[in-house]
């Protein structure tokens, strides 16, 4: 596994001067212009003429020292600019590099297992990026970011080109619009950084494991870099199969100076065999196997994703900061998996579990397996997103302001596909003792035909503001408000029996909604080391946050509005070596879409209510110099249906738990550094009893539910000289057999235990 600029410590030359990150944005919007005037003029005394010197920063940048030999970090870009955590009154994770690395993240998947809260669904058509935080979808809606602008797409990302990962919880519509119930997820990438060296890491190991990642940064001027990242991954469990690569290069220039700019291309593409969905037995994870592959040689997971990117950043002679970027792309997957379902006669020679069959409650060696084929499907997404953030502190009316203000602009694409009702053969069963056993399909058909299902089109807009104000010594008080535009058309194509490609009618829908966020908080802060904080947020959902199930009913539906309480405390220990993070919540979504029998024809109601509350703590630092740690936990007492539709068809009744929010999870890593050169890690994640989202298998209506688990991963890691270093980890280390992905037919079980040995170098 590649990652470069991680497991060593930054070179000498990434002192030299360049600004406290690096240039992220591209365009300079009039109104965050004018507001940059307007809000310098009011609140300072400028000359009449005023020529603006160049800005050369020299304070090193905290991203180049921390995260890459540090588990801890004290700042974040989460929150529309680099802020220190500690003024942001909202729970905050952050995974940097060395975590990432440490532990063998690949996948951004991976890598969220090691913050707690986190639950992942699996769904019919086999996408993996549903997942959900205090009970509440973050991917779904467009709550994954890439360097704070929203990144909805459906694909398989990886950590190749990752700096970090920033969790925060809580409604944020304030900041990023339409979703942000349970909180967002920011990925940030790598950027150039005025130094040159290379690292090259590479990775073997069981089930035919090779990853090698480098990345190249080269200093091409006094104010330029250029930097470039690349990965190639395969690896083969028996069946399921891992294919993929990707590069991301980028150049900055201007580093340093009062203006930043940076332009790069981002590609990865991968040909994949997904692991087999299990279906329940007995309303329980199957007893199978973790690693066991039970799908076809037609099973396939395809997508690439590519998109270009520019960014500027502007240093104004008052102080304040304008930052602005643009990035355009396209994103495609098509998946078709198996499922398998366990049978107590021998299936039938169309493959299904005969008539009458008595349901299996335990499974041997020779227990039959059916395999049926999930809905394939096949995505094409195309987005352009625009943002502009400006920032200053300036004191006004006798009290120190941290202004935050800008604008954001959306064009989304999205084209879906479905099989054109071609009969696509029939999948052998199997038993549980002969997995991997290379079947295919019988019949005629051997893959999917793919005929347009539906499109989406939509554009959207966004405007906010927010003031911090320090109004005693210790006492900070946060407002803000945001003003969003959204409208999109959308197409449902159906289709006539026995005609596969030519659609008998299409639906045409539009919707428009112009809803209004906001946030605030206070903030009591009576040492460097202590910051204690209560906040409010709201967050809205449309219709359109899956792209694909606007109907005429709830197109006349307006957003779903959700609400988020916390009170917490981040403080410092052993002299800012060792940080903790702790917060008390309730998020609450007040008008949820229901169905009504009285507004079935015309549109769902906003009647349902549901709402999540708990506890959450972070500990990260080190404790001594040779012991490091990080620690996740979450505890959700409650999650449940307070209000529900009062059509016989509601989606959920009243008190029922919410599914994939287990009350308890978290995650740990802790290192000791043995010896100068030697260096040992173990770590775990887990969580208690869990449920898919409807609670019921959905063939034997009984309560379908998988069991807690722990899993754990060790490292060993042995440094020859600064610049090189040799790694061994092993990844569920006791060969855990867990649900990973819930859906309410199905689980799909976590990797089994793997051996990774990696070589990592520096020149």
């Amino acid at each position: 596994m590649v990652r470069s600029a991680r497991l060593f410590p930054p070179s000498p030359r990434n002192d030299a001067a360049r600004t406290s990150s690096p240039a992220e944005h591209a365009i300079f919007p009039l109104g965050a212009l004018m507001l940059a005037a307007s809000v310098s003029s009011w609140a300072q005394t400028a000359p009449a003429e005023q020529s603006l010197k160049p800005v050369t920063v020299t304070e090193k940048a905290e991203a180049e020292v921390q995260g890459k030999d540090a588990l801890q970090t004290r700042k974040t870009t989460i929150g529309k600019g680099n802020q220190d955590i500690r003024d942001i009154p909202q729970s905050i994770t952050v995974l940097t590099e060395k975590l990432i690395d440490d532990v063998k993240l690949d996948t951004l998947r991976e890598a969220l297992h090691y913050t707690a809260g986190i639950t992942f669904a699996a769904t019919e058509n086999g996408t993996d990026q549903d997942i959900r935080l205090r009970g509440f979808p973050i991917a779904s809606t467009g709550d994954l970011m890439i360097d704070g602008m929203r990144d909805p797409s459906q694909y398989d990302r990886d950590t190749f080109n990752l700096d970090r990962v920033e969790v925060m919880r809580g409604s944020a519509s304030m900041l990023f619009g339409r979703g942000s119930t349970g909180g967002v997820v920011n990925q940030v990438s790598k950027k150039p950084v005025l130094a040159d060296q290379t690292d090259v890491v590479g990775t073997v190991g069981t089930a035919g494991y090779f990853r090698t990642t480098a990345d190249f940064n080269i200093r091409t001027g006094e104010t330029s870099a250029l930097r470039i990242n690349a990965m190639y991954n395969k690896a083969d469990n028996g069946g399921a199969k891992i294919d993929k690569n990707g590069i991301a290069p980028s150049y900055s220039w201007g580093l340093g100076t009062a203006d930043e700019f940076t332009v790069g291309l981002y590609h990865l593409k991968n040909n994949n065999v997904p692991m087999s969905a299990v279906r329940y037995v007995a309303g329980s994870l199957a007893p199978v196997k973790p690693g066991d592959f039970y799908g076809t040689k037609a099973d396939f997971v395809d997508g690439e994703a590519n998109y270009l990117h520019g960014a500027w950043k502007h240093l104004f002679g008052n102080g304040g900061e304008l930052r602005t970027q643009l990035r355009s792309g396209v994103f495609e997957r098509a998946q078709w998996s198996t499922a398998v379902g366990a049978c107590g006669a021998r299936p039938t020679a169309t493959g299904t579990c005969p008539a009458g069959t008595p349901p299996v409650t335990s499974l041997n060696p020779n227990t039959f397996l059916t395999r049926s084929g999930l809905t394939p499907r096949k995505d094409r997404y195309k987005a352009t997103y625009f943002q502009s953030d400006y920032s200053q502190a300036f004191d006004a009316l006798g009290v120190r302001h941290e202004l935050l203000a800008g604008v954001d602009a959306a064009r989304e694409e999205a084209v879906r596909f479905q099989n054109n009702g071609s009969t696509l053969g029939i999948r052998p069963p199997t038993q549980v003792g002969t997995p991997d056993d290379g079947a295919g399909l019988i019949g005629s058909g051997l893959s999917p035909q793919w005929r347009n299902s539906s499109n989406y089109k939509a554009n959207s807009f966004g405007v906010y503001a927010q003031d911090l104000v320090q109004v005693a010594p210790a006492w900070k008080l946060l407002g803000g408000v945001r003003y969003d535009n959204f409208k999109g058309d959308f197409e449902q194509l159906a289709y006539a029996a026995g005609v596969q490609n030519r659609p008998s009618g299409i639906t045409r829908t539009h919707l428009s909604n112009s809803p209004w966020s906001y946030r605030g908080g206070v903030l009591f802060q009576p040492s460097p080391t202590q910051s204690y904080h209560l906040s409010y947020g709201t967050s809205f959902n449309t219709s359109a946050d899956t792209y694909q199930y606007v109907t005429p009913q709830n197109a006349n539906t307006p957003p779903e509005k959700s609400r988020n309480i916390e009170i917490g405390a981040k403080l410092d220990w052993l002299g800012g070596a060792l940080s903790t993070r702790g917060a008390i919540f309730r998020t609450e979504k007040y008008n949820e879409r229901t169905t009504d029998a009285d507004f079935a024809g015309s549109a769902y109601t906003l009647s349902g209510k549901r709402h999540s509350a708990g506890l959450e703590l972070d500990v990260v630092g080190r404790l001594t110099p040779q012991w490091e740690v990080y620690a996740s936990y979450t505890w959700v007492p409650v999650a449940k249906i307070d209000q529900a539709g009062s059509a016989a068809n509601a989606q959920a009744s009243v008190g029922q738990r919410v599914g994939l929010t287990p009350k308890q999870s978290g995650a740990f890593w802790v290192t000791y550094q043995a010896t100068p050169k030697l260096r040992v890690g173990l770590g775990a994640h887990g969580a208690t009893e869990n449920r898919p989202l409807s609670g019921t298998t959905g063939a034997a209506s009984a309560s379908a539910r998988v069991p807690g688990y722990m899993v754990a991963d060790a490292l060993l890691e042995y440094k020859f000289t600064p610049d090189v270093f040799a790694q061994i980890n092993v990844n569920n280390l006791t060969n855990k057999a867990y649900g990973d992905q819930l859906y309410p037919g199905f689980t799909i079980l976590g990797p089994k235990r793997q051996v990774l040995a990696t070589i990592g170098m520096r020149f």
